[in-house]
């Protein structure tokens, strides 16, 4: 028999969506002006924004809270700012993961005269206090497809870990989570997958806890690319 973990799916229709004549930013869980009972956040997973910010154009947000922000980009690329002086150019293929402190501003910019894509990703700490952290990670999902690539470094004691792969129609992959007990956040950023026998189409996410097992991944289409995070309960 096969073993069901609990779930819940959030379905990209369902989103919160922000936009003006700049950005356009597809709320997956409650933040800024967005909020629905039923989009609390899941563990120490509080925030996945898929933000669209407009050619040339820059935004900027104030952080109110302590917290690891990843920025990843799906489409183009983005400079990143902040008030600390740090600065830092990301593109498709790169994933920055930093702890922010409270009164930090960030600066987004769009140095395309197109639109670009990206994630915007937020974990809270679960000590009293973190270290100070910055991570550019580079990634190639064209050549390593069918399997996991790790976003995150070992033993580098984040509370939470990301993973990202890219597969083939019909193609599966098995991820083997640190804590069997703990919570497993599934995205689909292209493409359709059945993940722990659930259906997800693009932008769709799945939240899963008492695994109890490793979590099972098919692509039902050609070159489907799902983002796994594993969080803090």
């Amino acid at each position: 028999m096969t073993e069901q973990s609990s779930a819940k799916i959030y379905l990209a229709k369902e989103r919160g969506v922000n936009e003006t004549n700049v950005m356009r930013s597809c709320k997956t869980f409650n933040s800024g002006n967005y909020f629905n009972e039923h989009k609390a956040a899941f563990g120490n997973l509080c925030l996945l924004n898929d933000d669209t910010l407009g050619a040339g154009e820059a935004i900027k947000m104030y952080i109110e809270e302590d917290g690891y922000i990843v920025f990843l980009p799906v489409a183009g690329g983005i400079v990143y700012n902040d008030s600390t002086g740090y600065k830092a150019a990301i593109i498709a293929g790169e994933a920055q993961i930093k702890l922010t402190s409270p009164g930090t501003v960030i600066e987004i910019e769009n140095p395309y005269d197109k639109p670009v894509n990206y994630l915007q990703i937020r974990f809270k700490p679960v000590a009293t206090s973190s270290a100070d952290y910055s991570e550019i990670t580079e990634f190639n999902i064209n050549n390593c497809k069918n399997r996991l690539i790790p976003l995150t470094s070992p033993n580098t004691g984040l509370p939470f870990t990301l993973s990202i792969a890219k597969l083939e129609g019909r193609a599966d992959i098995v991820y083997q989570p640190d804590d069997k007990y703990g919570g497993i956040y599934a995205y689909v950023i292209e493409g359709a997958f059945e993940v722990q026998y659930r259906l997800l189409h693009e932008r769709d996410g799945l939240a899963l806890w008492n695994i109890g097992s490793n979590v099972e991944a098919e692509a039902l289409s050609n070159d489907a690319i799902l983002l796994i995070a594993e969080v803090g309960l």
